[in-house]
């Protein structure tokens, strides 16, 4: 959901400035910073100078395309069944 809220907060492609973005959205600097940081390194926004702002990439892959990626590439439960490994679950 993290994700998610800070997209939709920086879908119209202007910059923002992540403390704003952490104070609109009432979530700890360091949760939006990290957000920031997700959605830059996979090619969906790009992060200021300073990297104390946020813009969408214009031709951004969609977070949709970004998550099911992510989703695909986890082990399910199942493979965990006779491994002391834990599932992160993220």
């Amino acid at each position: 959901m993290l994700l998610w809220y800070v997209w939709m907060h920086i879908v119209d492609g202007a910059w923002h400035k992540l403390d704003e973005i952490s104070k609109q959205l009432r979530i700890p600097s360091n949760a939006v910073s990290w957000a920031a940081k997700f959605l830059s390194e996979h090619g969906m926004a790009e992060l200021g100078f300073e990297e104390d702002e946020i813009r969408l990439q214009k031709s951004h892959p969609r977070l949709e395309d970004i998550v099911k990626t992510l989703q695909g590439s986890q082990k399910t439960d199942k493979d965990y069944l006779g491994s002391r490994e834990l599932p992160t679950g993220l």
